[in-house]
């Protein structure tokens, strides 16, 4: 797993990506897809007006319905980014509210998976993917390329 918290021009970009030396097993690969469904929910839900805390129960939500409701205790969830690696990381009473051109970076974990990169929040609701690289493995999740674990 290689976790990078980066800050250039003063600002701050996140991404989580995992390498495989060898074939991803079944087991691994299939954590690696709920996290990609679990993010997406959770991605679905970062649009300006919401509340931090709104996308933190729509994340919980998330996990137990793909059978992990104590996943969301397990480590921080991500929240708003840009001036520091975590601005301010989401949890039930973060009552901010997200705005256009606010940057969020999400890490949904399950023990063996994470994904993670850093979106704008544009005014018209859509995210842009600050971190996103054409030339790493992805697929289509919900109208957004993610990552998946390079397999050397």
């Amino acid at each position: 797993m290689l976790v990078f918290c980066a800050r250039g021009y003063g600002l701050y970009a996140n991404l989580t990506r995992f390498v495989c030396f060898g074939s991803l097993d079944e087991k691994h690969s299939e954590l690696h897809r709920k996290v990609r469904e679990i993010e997406a929910a959770t991605l679905n839900f970062s649009q300006p007006g919401v509340s931090l805390n709104a996308v933190y129960y729509a994340l919980k939500t998330a996990y137990e319905q793909h059978g992990y409701s104590q996943a969301i205790r397990e480590h921080h969830q991500g929240g708003t980014t840009g001036y520091l690696a975590r601005e301010i990381v989401a949890n039930p009473t973060t009552s901010d509210i997200l705005a256009p051109n606010m940057a969020v970076a999400w890490n949904p974990s399950l023990s063996g998976a994470k994904i993670e990169d850093t979106f704008v929040i544009h005014s018209d609701g859509k995210l842009e993917n600050l971190t996103f690289d054409p030339n790493w493995p992805s697929v289509d999740i919900e109208g957004r390329l993610r990552p998946v674990p390079l397999e050397i």
